[in-house]
């Protein structure tokens, strides 16, 4: 071919090899899920977050006064200092730098952060799990991304967010060395420190410390490798160098480490739980009326309202309809009853995924899977412990968001269910994600916040 027969063929750009390619898609989702948040950052009040106002106070006696605030301080002296003294600080360099105009949304920024790192994180750990399927690292980064709970609570001025990213992280750390057989001295204090700091930012963080440590025991017992004792001997000292002196604090100047504000003794008068508080779902009113006060302290149906929706309504609804009336108008009530259909098959498939990764840690002894599921199932525990040893009466100290630790874990699991579909047949698959695309599309819609 002459030269200039060359030069008139049309030039074949080089293909993006997959890598590449999956990288691209994964800065791109990401980028996308921190537009949103940040947008939803800048249009919701920090004051009406859970706390806000609390958790304020707290931040500002420890950054003013460099003491750790008492009973007649703050309603939330009990909580870990961690938080508090970064938001503090942010909110001290927001004030001089001038920017924003609020100093407080960019403590809400910090959440935002802590969000978009938990998406990140639960892609990461279906990769170390499942290394060959993109498919389901992809699909557990959306089933992240797209739960209201993680997304609307990465905007509060609250502790949970920072939390739950240091849990989920100091539990990534376990799966990664657990799976790639790289157990040590180095991944034990790793794990050990994040979760150390998790426990000096939100109490919950203790679960996510014993599932570490029944994984790391397990596994001892399964391999008796020298190495996983190393890796046990420093994941418990660097975890306890950070959480002892906290914990015996709160136990010499409050009686006991996790001493718990109870502001109001007239809410606290109940002993115990009735059985209803534990079996009733509430079926008529969770998809008819999703919102206090119906099936007010009744557990399974405020906790799947407040995750998939906004049981409490502390968002976009006006602050004068916060409490009053009982139904709301139809254009904050019919939303939320929405909700209660559209979590209803990524509830399934969590599921589903979740029996499947549990039966997959119990048969093939597998740490790492072992490290995920028992993160979420001591949490529960210790989540139904606190609400049992706490009956408040009007029940608002259940709330999904003291569950967030769980987002991460749970959106591996849909992942790994939505990639066992593939097997189902191209169909069926394509069916399913249909139905999801539909549904995302409406979960979308609530998860952006109005300007």
């Amino acid at each position: 071919m002459t030269e200039a027969a060359a030069a008139a063929q049309p030039r074949r750009l080089p293909r993006a090899s997959p890598r590449l390619a999956y990288a691209a898609l994964v800065a791109a989702a990401g980028a996308a899920f921190a537009a949103l948040l940040v947008w939803n950052a800048f249009q919701y009040d920090w004051l009406r977050g859970y706390d806000a106002e609390a958790n304020s106070l707290y931040a500002q006696v420890l950054h003013e006064e460099r003491r750790l605030p008492t009973q007649d301080d703050t309603t939330v002296w009990h909580s870990p200092p961690l938080f508090f003294a970064l938001a503090g600080e942010t909110q001290a360099l927001a004030e001089r730098l001038g920017w924003p105009a609020d100093p407080h949304k960019a403590v809400q920024l910090l959440s935002v952060l802590a969000g978009v790192g938990l998406a990140l994180l639960a892609l990461a750990t279906t990769r170390e799990l499942w290394p060959e399927s993109r498919f389901a690292q992809l699909a557990a980064f959306a089933f992240a991304a797209s739960t209201p709970v993680l997304v609307r609570g990465s905007v509060l001025y609250h502790p949970e967010p920072l939390a739950a990213l240091l849990t989920t992280a100091g539990v990534y750390v376990l799966v990664r060395a657990f799976a790639r057989g790289r157990v040590g001295v180095g991944a034990g204090v790793a794990a050990g420190a994040l979760l150390g700091l998790a426990n000096l930012t939100r109490t919950w963080a203790l679960a996510a410390l014993a599932a570490a440590a029944v994984a790391l025991a397990l596994r001892w017992l399964r391999d008796r490798d020298r190495r996983v004792l190393l890796m046990a001997a420093g994941f418990t000292a660097s975890a306890l160098v950070l959480v002892t002196p906290w914990l015996a604090f709160k136990a010499v100047r409050h009686g006991s480490p996790l001493a718990f504000s109870q502001p109001n003794p007239q809410q606290w008068v109940l002993e115990g739980r009735p059985g209803a508080f534990y079996t009733s779902l509430a079926l008529d009113d969770v998809f008819s009326q999703p919102y206090a006060p119906r099936y007010r302290n009744l557990l399974l149906p405020t906790v799947y309202s407040d995750w998939w929706g906004d049981y409490w309504r502390y968002y976009e609804v006006p602050f004068e309809l916060v409490h009053e009336p009982e139904r709301l108008p139809g254009e904050y009530h019919d939303p939320r009853v929405l909700q209660s259909f559209v979590g209803l098959l990524p509830s399934a498939l969590i599921l589903v995924g979740f029996v499947a990764l549990a039966w997959r840690a119990v048969r093939e002894r597998d740490s790492a899977a072992l490290a995920v599921v028992s993160s979420v199932v001591l949490l529960v525990a210790s989540f139904v412990y606190f609400l049992v040893q706490y009956p408040k009466l009007d029940g608002d100290n259940i709330k999904a968001l003291y569950l967030l630790n769980a987002a991460v874990p749970l959106a591996v699991c849909g992942g790994y269910a939505l990639a066992a579909a593939r097997r189902a047949g191209k169909l069926v698959l394509a069916a399913l994600l249909l139905l999801l695309l539909d549904l995302e599309y409406l979960n979308l819609r609530f998860l952006i916040l109005p300007s």
